[in-house]
């Protein structure tokens, strides 16, 4: 008579959690199948310190897809994954987002534009307001724009945690902020920066002020937040501007070169404000420098070829820059045979869309949360092992 089958001893909960801090992070069905084995592993994936050592252990949250914006804003803008995870489910009024000017700390932040007879006939939302959209919840919330500013290419936001304490590596709920800056709707000469709190449900006016004395035009590719300053480009890619969150401070930086193309902002890896433009099929990079005096310069550090790492088949010296994903160091290019991924640090290049007429690339780096994922998310990931 054979033996009884004994069954393996159980894994204690520390065995567990070494375990699951081993699931690659680019993908979050990966995480989503763990949940659903049995309580205990839900219980440890949904922990915020198991999320906080996940983002430690693969040293920041991977890119999950982009959203891109087209040329006309009467398209709707889309999302491309680039892992093998489904598309986030739309967010609520998807039919009246125009725009999606920034993702950051696990939030969406859409926005509509368009002529008043649009928008009412859009359910009634006016292009004066904003969403704040958690894809993988699926729970958005309105915010309504400050008067004061025009809210159509004379502006920019960002949607930042406002937590206390959180370092970021999982944010997902609470409250959140929005940062607003844009030319005065009657003096474009004059800029204003204004935060919304979620907690408040209010807008603050925390700077103003005459930049020049010429209309400020905001181009519309996402602005990148380094340390406690706000950067965006404004009148095709001559200057940026600051906004100093912690000063409340508004100023100017002057660009090294003026690109055909809007450049990219981006934050090198000292922490240092860099840019990144295309020119005669090559991709430039520059940092800023600081001398004694406190005034900013700037360096060319790098200067890659775009032949050498394009395919055969793109006309390189048509390759427009998009955005740039801080923290996993990729860049997005549009070409006439479709979108790019380029990694800076192993040069690997991904076609990731089909040609369009992109804008600008909004990255979306995330980790997953289980116990927040609306049921499209877990669902899909379930049916659809990769």
């Amino acid at each position: 008579m054979a033996p009884p089958q004994r069954w393996p001893p159980e894994l204690n909960e520390d065995i567990t959690v070494e375990i699951l801090l081993r699931i690659p992070p680019d993908e979050p069905a990966h995480l989503i199948r763990a949940s659903v084995v049995c309580k205990l592993w839900l219980h440890v994936v949904s922990d915020p310190a198991f999320l906080s050592r996940y983002s430690a252990f693969h040293r920041g949250a991977p890119l999950l897809g982009f959203f891109y914006n087209l040329d006309s804003a009467w398209f709707f803008p889309g999302f491309v994954p680039t892992t093998a995870a489904s598309p986030p489910p739309q967010p609520g009024h998807s039919d009246w987002v125009r725009w999606v000017p920034d993702c950051r700390h696990g939030r969406v932040l859409l926005k509509g534009i368009g002529s008043l007879c649009k928008c009412i006939l859009m359910r009634g939302i006016g292009s004066r307001t904003f969403l704040v959209w958690d894809p993988f919840s699926n729970h958005w919330e309105e915010v309504e724009a400050p008067s004061s500013l025009s809210t159509t290419f004379q502006s920019n936001a960002v949607v930042l945690c406002a937590l206390p304490g959180c370092d970021h590596s999982s944010c997902r709920g609470g409250p959140f902020h929005v940062v607003f800056v844009g030319a005065d709707k009657f003096d474009y000469t004059i800029v204003h920066a204004h935060v919304y709190s979620s907690e408040s449900r209010s807008w603050c006016t925390t700077a103003s002020a005459q930049l020049d004395g010429t209309r400020n035009f905001f181009d519309k590719k996402r602005a990148v937040l380094i340390r406690d300053g706000i950067y965006c480009t404004v009148n095709d890619g001559a200057r940026i501007l600051k906004y100093d969150l912690v000063e409340h401070h508004l100023s100017l930086i002057g660009m090294p070169y003026l690109y055909k193309n809007v450049p990219v902002l981006m934050q090198n890896e000292d922490g240092s404000l860099g840019i990144a433009g295309v020119l005669d099929s090559r991709l430039y990079l520059w940092s800023t420098v600081v001398n004694l005096e406190g005034v900013t310069g700037w360096v060319q550090r790098r200067v890659i070829e775009l032949k050498e790492i394009l395919p055969v088949d793109v006309i390189s010296d048509q390759a427009n820059l998009i955005g740039f994903a801080e923290g996993v160091e990729v860049f997005f290019i549009s070409t006439n045979v479709g979108a790019f991924t380029f990694e800076l640090k192993s040069r690997r290049v991904t076609k990731v869309g089909k040609p369009r007429d992109y804008h600008c690339a909004t990255p979306f780096i995330s980790f997953f949360r289980p116990d927040r994922a609306c049921s499209k998310w877990t669902k899909s990931s379930l049916a659809h092992p990769n």
